[in-house]
């Protein structure tokens, strides 16, 4: 896809390109510069314009074919941040160059809507914060990859083997915090994306004990767990933020994976 854009925007581009001199001299027509400066910039408006159209169409198909939505659409007091849409992450890259929403199974989607409905009663001012949701395989690579100083075992922990796929590629995982309404992250004592041993919720208490997790710290992964749990979403015991819809198992049977950004 990534071609033919730019294929069609060079066709264009060459278009544009004052070749009118010969032909002036030739036909004795002079034409206006001005004009042609105005005709090409629209030209380029134009195509720039059905660039967009086309990437919408491709983006519809693909959310169509795996039955994605935008998390977003289905409940829009839940709030986005997609880490790797920038570079706020752990490689400090931006790994999504084309993603720029989060995108879940469309019956995942609204189980996180309930989610957020419940939030809402217990607390008005409280919002979820999606970091990350549907992840396409391409991207799982370069994360999996990255890591590689750190033995696949123990890797594991972080980033799911893109060989055994993660549920992210399955668009049945999310990433997520509670935030205030002006979007403000509640303190969770580590942040997201932090491989330290303080953000394993399997170790709170040992935390919460020496003093390094405050109990207000613990209090709101709690109340984020509560939540999730609200609609049988799992956490896992390395990641405070990670929490799965079911098993691979069952997004293997039930989902299709998602190869490539769209």
């Amino acid at each position: 896809m990534k071609w033919i854009s730019c294929f069609f925007l060079v066709c264009i581009a060459a278009s544009c390109i004052d070749t009118s001199a010969g032909s002036d001299a030739h036909e004795g027509i002079i034409v206006s510069k001005k004009n042609r400066s105005q005709d090409c910039s629209k030209a380029f408006k134009d195509s720039i314009k059905k660039l967009l159209e086309i990437n919408l169409e491709e983006r519809d198909s693909i959310l169509l074919v795996n039955n994605l939505v935008d998390v977003q659409s289905i409940n829009s007091a839940i709030y986005v941040d997609l880490k790797y849409a920038t570079m706020d992450n752990f490689m400090k890259i931006i790994l999504y160059e084309k993603m720029d929403r989060a995108f879940l199974q469309r019956d995942i989607a609204e189980r996180l809507s309930n989610c957020q409905d419940y939030l809402t009663k217990l607390d008005p001012t409280l919002h979820l914060l999606v970091y990350d949701a549907a992840r396409p395989e391409s991207v799982q690579w370069k994360m999996w990859n990255a890591l590689d100083s750190i033995p696949a075992w123990e890797r594991g922990k972080f980033i799911s083997n893109p060989t055994h796929k993660s549920l992210h590629n399955f668009g049945a995982a999310v990433d997520l915090t509670i935030c205030n309404s002006k979007g403000k992250a509640l303190d969770m004592g580590a942040g997201f994306d932090d491989i330290r041993e303080i953000a394993y919720p399997s170790l709170e208490a040992r935390f919460l004990a020496s003093g390094e997790l405050t109990k207000l710290q613990v209090e709101n992964r709690n109340l984020l767990r509560q939540v999730m749990r609200h609609q049988k979403f799992r956490n896992i015991p390395t990641e405070w933020w990670h929490f799965n819809a079911c098993s691979r198992a069952e997004a293997s049977l039930k989902y299709k994976s998602v190869k490539e950004e769209f």
